[in-house]
């Protein structure tokens, strides 16, 4: 087991318990061990230090003295606290006197800060210290065809000053942990726009929900799904969005914290987790994924999705196919995308799959020796089985199995004086080909 200090913050034990629980669960299965944190403080919020910089600076730090007591690093799902608490930590290392100053205060309970622990975001242990490929060694329900809207939250990943463990522009590792869960973590265009949960903190509190009601319209078209990690991101977006939803406004948007997430990959049960405590419904998304899980049952009868999914990420032969361009309703990448998202029946139903002309040129130019062709070559069989293939299948089918060949010879040879052709085996091939069926091959 890998131990940790965990710093829960005011909000999440207080309101949130769940997101406790989840966090508990997760980290226990993959073998980390949580240690609460005796005389442990508001971090403080960064609204005490607007007030008093020094009683901000003194709090902070006879925190972390506690914690480096217990000879630990700190680990936090808050990004209130892990902000507070990685920038009062990088400004006492840097600054001799504040430190010493501060260390002043906190010698009369006997404590000193030392600069000896590392302050880490719960994505940041999730990513950097368990790695990737532990959380998908744990994965038992993966949501294969989900599609999800990763929040990273400002205080996550900034001040870049002090905060150092992703971009703060363009952050990828909250996004890589849902990814591997199997889920698509979507791009939208609002993605760093800021929850605006310090809004609630001025003269007019109703102004608090319009940046994260700004979010939730343009994902709701596109995500099954929001995570996130903090707490007061959680409140924006699942406590008011019900209040708009009490008030009359049409939104719909399930929020899961992200150990909510992993945990239902790791085959906890909602009610396990706590999720029936939230205030905007959860159940929708919990179908949607049960549903999509059955669909996948049945791609996996036919195709490898770990394949798949690498061919639909990668996406480098997309514009080598010679036929997306004169007909650009032709888009193969994103009919595998269908698939790997469990509407294998939808695809295999629709006429663009016989727009693929097996000329093997995704092939050829394939990086990885995938190519395409193989995914539409099981299409359009599955297709013909289920006898929705084109006119023109059918007619050359037919035609093969009544003479053995694609077309017969005409008076255009005796005109060119060519003599007739060998004699047709079609009736011993018709007898061969009802071995075959007679076998169930």
């Amino acid at each position: 087991m890998t131990d940790y200090a965990v710093f829960w913050g005011c909000t999440i034990q207080a309101r949130f318990p769940f997101m406790e629980k989840s966090t508990k669960l997760v980290l226990d299965r993959i073998g980390v061990s949580l240690h609460e944190i005796d005389g442990v403080t508001c971090c403080p919020t960064k609204l005490i230090k607007l007030a008093d910089e020094f009683t901000w600076y003194v709090t902070a730090a006879r925190n972390l003295s506690l914690v480096e007591n217990m000879g630990m690093d700190l680990v936090t799902p808050c990004n209130g606290c892990y902000s507070t608490l990685k920038s009062a930590a990088s400004e006492l290392n840097m600054n001799a006197q504040l430190r010493d100053e501060v260390n002043e205060i906190l010698a009369e309970a006997g404590l000193e800060y030392k600069g000896t622990i590392h302050v880490k975001h719960l994505v940041e242990v999730l990513y950097d210290d368990i790695g990737i490929d532990k959380i998908k060694k744990h994965v038992v329900k993966p949501f294969d065809g989900m599609n999800i809207a990763v929040h990273y939250g400002c205080h996550m990943i900034r001040p870049s000053s002090a905060i150092h463990f992703d971009n703060p522009n363009h952050p990828t590792k909250f996004d890589l942990i849902v990814e591997a869960l199997s889920a698509n973590s979507i791009d939208y265009s609002t993605k760093m726009l800021c929850c605006g949960n310090d809004l609630n903190n001025t003269d007019d509190s109703s102004n608090a929900i319009v940046l994260a009601r700004q979010k939730i319209l343009e994902v709701q078209e596109m995500a099954d799904a929001m995570t996130m990690t903090c707490p007061a991101c959680f409140s924006q977006f699942d406590s008011k969005q019900y209040l708009l939803e009490k008030s009359g406004e049409r939104l719909h948007m399930p929020i899961l914290c992200l150990t909510e997430l992993i945990g239902l990959a790791f085959g906890f049960e909602p009610s396990e987790l706590g999720m029936n405590l939230h205030r905007v419904e959860t159940e929708s998304f919990i179908e949607k994924w049960h549903e999509c899980s059955e669909n996948l049952k049945n791609a996996r009868q036919y195709f490898d999705l770990a394949d798949l999914r690498r061919c639909y990420e990668c996406a480098a032969c997309v514009d080598d196919c010679p036929v997306t361009k004169p007909i650009p309703q032709f888009e193969p990448n994103q009919i595998i995308g269908k698939i790997i998202r469990g509407r294998l029946n939808e695809v295999v139903e629709s006429h663009e799959i016989w727009y693929c002309t097996n000329c093997y040129t995704c092939y050829e130019l394939c990086p990885q020796k995938f190519g395409m062709i193989k995914v539409f070559d099981r299409l359009k069989s599955l297709a013909g089985e289920r006898g929705i293939a084109p006119d023109g299948f059918k007619g050359s089918l037919k035609m093969f199995l009544d003479t053995g060949k694609l077309g017969e010879p005409t008076t255009v040879r005796k005109r060119l004086k060519l003599s007739k052709p060998p004699q047709s085996g079609a009736d011993e091939l018709k007898k061969l080909i009802d071995t075959i069926k007679s076998r169930g091959k």
